[in-house]
């Protein structure tokens, strides 16, 4: 007879608290996970914008492993991996969302002055 598996299709990704993380991190976060469906949850995650690709570890042979962040990644992230020595991507600039914000001085300012009511009899 063969023996049914328990189906774990509506578990949820535990993301990493720490400013930046690798494959292999998330896979100690999430032991329950098979690889596959926790780098397919991190694809799908990347395309709603939840997490963003921020560079590359080296770390000797092989592939480098690629770092991510939970977005809105900020600009202190960004330098925090750059002092572990981790490659950042080419438009890692773009992805800190930085918001101008301009004072304008030239505006008259306005003074209100409380009508009296007007009876009509």
């Amino acid at each position: 007879m063969k023996q049914m598996r328990k189906n774990r299709t509506n578990q949820s990704v535990v993301w990493p608290s720490n400013s930046y993380f690798t494959i292999a991190e998330l896979q100690n976060l999430n032991p329950k996970f098979v690889n596959i469906t926790l780098r397919v949850r991190l694809a799908n995650a990347i395309e709603d914008g939840k997490i963003a690709e921020i560079g590359a570890a080296t770390g000797g042979k092989g592939r480098p492993q690629k770092v991510f962040a939970v977005t809105p990644v900020t600009q202190i992230i960004l330098n925090k991996a750059k002092s572990k020595s981790i490659n950042l991507v080419d438009n890692a600039d773009k992805l800190v969302n930085v918001v101008s914000v301009t004072t304008i001085s030239n505006i008259p300012s306005v003074v209100s002055t409380p009508k009296s009511p007007v009876f009509v009899s």
